[in-house]
């Protein structure tokens, strides 16, 4: 049996895990410009429901995709589960590290500022793929947990992962925005959300390796 409630635990790692990429020292330079195209211009409200559509697909995609190649390594589950521990312990120290595991894409969003619906899909999708190299070690962790899932599971996974990056975007995104423009330089709070996001991906994966947290 699927379950896709709130009290799954794995919902709540994978919002998590969202709001950790947010919060990436890598990402946060990236939302002045984003918020300044997705959130201004004409066309507001479609251009925004586009966006999040568009930014949805593709992490829900990859959690498709996990999930798929997860399932033909179903049979050494338990092994699987022990590098699933080691791997998210990995990609945690990386995180704190500021290390990513895939080289920066770049992308010409600004064309994108007064687009509609269309235009805030397609703008969705290309930030998307902006914002995979930037938030990789989170990113990988939360696939790593969605390859122990079916395809269905996979999808709903990386789609509230996709929540968890959305939210503070759109609400808290604006007021981060103006603090980074005027200069403040990197926050204080910054530097311990690294801290304690790595430390959370650790103990995530020692939990996963002791058999004491099953995803």
């Amino acid at each position: 049996m699927i379950s896709l409630t709130p009290t799954d635990v794995s919902v709540w790692l994978a919002l998590a895990h969202g709001f950790l990429s947010f919060f990436s020292p890598c990402v946060l330079p990236l939302i002045p410009g984003f918020i300044g195209i997705v959130l201004g211009g004409q066309k507001r409200a479609q251009r925004l429901l586009g966006f999040f559509l568009g930014f949805s697909v593709i992490f829900s995609l990859l959690g498709g995709l996990s999930s798929f190649i997860g399932g033909f390594l179903a049979k050494y589950s338990g092994v699987l589960e022990k590098i699933i521990g080691i791997g998210i312990i990995i990609f945690g120290i990386l995180y704190v590290a500021e290390m990513q595991l895939f080289k920066g894409t770049k992308a010409n969003v600004w064309k994108f500022k007064n687009a509609g619906f269309v235009g805030g899909l397609i703008l969705g999708g290309a930030i998307g793929f902006v914002w995979i190299p930037c938030s990789s070690p989170i990113l990988a962790s939360i696939l790593l947990i969605a390859s122990q899932q079916n395809m269905v599971k996979g999808v709903w996974l990386l789609f509230i992962y996709s929540l968890g990056i959305s939210i503070p975007f759109l609400t808290i995104g604006a007021g981060i925005s103006k603090a980074l423009m005027m200069g403040f330089g990197k926050p204080a709070w910054e530097k311990w959300i690294k801290y304690i996001g790595g430390a959370f991906m650790v103990i995530l994966g020692v939990l996963i390796i002791l058999g004491k947290m099953k995803v």
